[in-house]
């Protein structure tokens, strides 16, 4: 397995990364191809590839102006490799590079009923800071969580 950095010129990837959002998230609720294109040229885009180059896991994060801080927009794995361990091991890895470049914080919000989600990010040192009601629509809540490097 591998952690890559996504870059603009992997057509392929990038198509992998956009399908397994609509698979992930629906039409609706996952980064669409102008928003992953601007993690990649603005942010940070990874991906956890096994040694034949299929898609374990995603993380997409944007800059937070003013701060050494970035926001953590999408984390998914897909449903079929859920519950091994890639999640984890791509965390921890962007945590590692993030730290390099001198981030200080990551923030992220969840949904509360996802558990697993939760526990993940509290294991990896995440705090949950506030319940944001209603954050993306009537009855759409989610935790804010943060970590501190």
């Amino acid at each position: 397995m591998k952690v890559v950095e996504v870059t603009s010129d992997n057509r392929e990837l990038i198509d992998k990364i956009y399908q397994n959002e609509i698979d992930s998230f629906g039409v609706m609720g996952g980064a669409d191809m102008w928003m992953i294109m601007s993690f990649i040229r603005y942010g940070k885009l990874y991906v956890l590839l096994d040694n034949f180059g299929k898609l374990l896991s995603v993380a997409q994060y944007q800059a937070v102006l003013k701060k050494n801080a970035v926001f953590l927009y999408g984390f998914s794995t897909p449903e079929s490799e859920r519950g091994k361990g890639y999640g984890k091991k791509l965390l921890e890895s962007t945590h590692n590079f993030l730290k390099d470049i001198g981030i200080e914080m990551v923030y992220l919000t969840v949904d509360p009923k996802n558990m697993p989600a939760i526990s993940m990010y509290e294991k990896a040192g995440y705090k949950i800071e506030e319940l944001q009601k209603d954050e993306y629509g009537i009855g759409i809540d989610r935790y804010l969580m943060v970590k501190i490097f």
